[in-house]
């Protein structure tokens, strides 16, 4: 699939289930929060890496990388890695490093988080009548 969407020069918008098939898939994420079919919001589109770590931030778990295949391994809850990575904030590790365009963008998810926990809330959910399109 990622093969022929990149060979036509396509974009493509996949709902994958499978989190090493995402991984594998992904560019961009986008997060879905909130308690579903009654109030759930969404983040705009965001770096693989920095969209995994939100996710995860969401759910709880970190993740690393198997130094023998690569793939993604959850680390054990409370573990000594779980803790160390929670505490860094780096719940999807991966070996490389960031690209210019992901730091900035993790620097921004950072900041909008803290202004939306001192506000109360955040972007996302119906438009109102005013709200015009990007």
């Amino acid at each position: 699939m990622k093969r022929w969407i990149l060979s036509s020069k396509r974009s493509a918008f996949v709902v994958e289930h499978d989190f090493i098939m995402a991984t594998y898939l992904a560019d961009k994420v986008i997060c879905f929060e909130g308690i579903p079919a009654k109030a759930a919001t969404c983040t705009t589109p965001q770096s693989m890496v920095s969209g995994m770590n939100r996710f995860l931030k969401l759910m709880e778990i970190t993740f690393r990388r198997d130094p023998t295949n690569f793939r993604p391994r959850i680390n054990k809850h409370g573990s000594r890695l779980d803790q160390e990575q929670k505490g860094e904030g780096n719940f999807f590790l991966t070996d490389a490093k960031l690209t210019k365009e992901e730091a900035e963008e993790e620097k921004a998810a950072k900041d909008e988080g803290k202004k939306a926990a001192k506000s109360g809330g955040g972007k996302g959910g119906k438009k109102s009548k005013g709200d015009k399109d990007n």
